[in-house]
């Protein structure tokens, strides 16, 4: 179980290393105006609709969408108690697959982009030997990392990461081989800054987040 986990998160770690450091601003009056009309393409509940229909074909500007167009919906907590996280951790650790299939979908289903629970799924139904449901979801969780990445390259304030939660933090920084030193700090009400264990590959000793919109969330 342990090996399914690493191998897959070292190749999707491979994955984002190799695109280039593009930064691309979050435009969310853009998002705003894109997701509300039924007229376009990018109308959140037709999106929402093959997003849970796990449709292979959404692009990297839809997972944009949908991922940053979250925060808009009425669904949005960033801060939303996981009062089920003890028990997934313990579903985990004593290898209860199915139970973490069960849960993690009650749970998705009001908090439709939580990574964790999403790459549980990813793993879960690996360790079933269910490659078709796994691959459902890891194609998911690249999507929405994939559209994370290209919020920003993270090494100032200007070109932060951009997350819709600070929960997203340590999945991202996992995805991409860094390792957090102590507790964020809160810059400017705006921005998370993370330090960094060192060496890492990517020479980086600090890392910004944008999470304005879950700060935003919480006032």
């Amino acid at each position: 179980m342990k090996q399914f986990f690493i191998f897959s998160l070292l190749s999707l770690g491979l994955l984002l290393q190799g695109q280039a450091q593009t930064v691309s601003k979050i435009d969310y009056s853009a998002i705003k105006t894109a997701v509300s009309s039924s007229k376009s393409k990018m109308y959140y509940p037709n999106l929402l609709k093959r997003y849970h229909a796990n449709d292979p074909k959404l692009t990297l500007d839809e997972y944009k969408h949908l991922y940053y167009g979250w925060t808009l919906q009425s669904g949005y907590n960033p801060y939303k108690p996981n009062d089920q996280s003890d028990a997934l951790n313990e579903m985990l650790l004593y290898e209860r697959f199915p139970e973490i299939i069960t849960t993690g979908k009650k749970l998705l289903a009001t908090d439709p982009f939580n990574l964790d629970v999403m790459y549980l799924m990813h793993m879960a139904y690996g360790e079933l030997n269910n490659k078709v449901e796994s691959q459902k979801w890891l194609t998911k969780f690249e999507g929405l990392m994939t559209a994370i990445k290209a919020s920003g390259n993270g090494r100032s304030k200007e070109t932060a990461v951009v997350l819709n939660a600070p929960r997203d933090e340590y999945m991202f920084l996992t995805v991409v081989g860094l390792r957090q030193k102590g507790r964020p700090q809160l810059v400017e009400n705006k921005y998370d800054l993370v330090n960094l264990q060192t060496p890492n590959k990517l020479n980086l000793t600090e890392l910004y987040f944008n999470i304005q919109k879950a700060v935003e969330k919480k006032r």
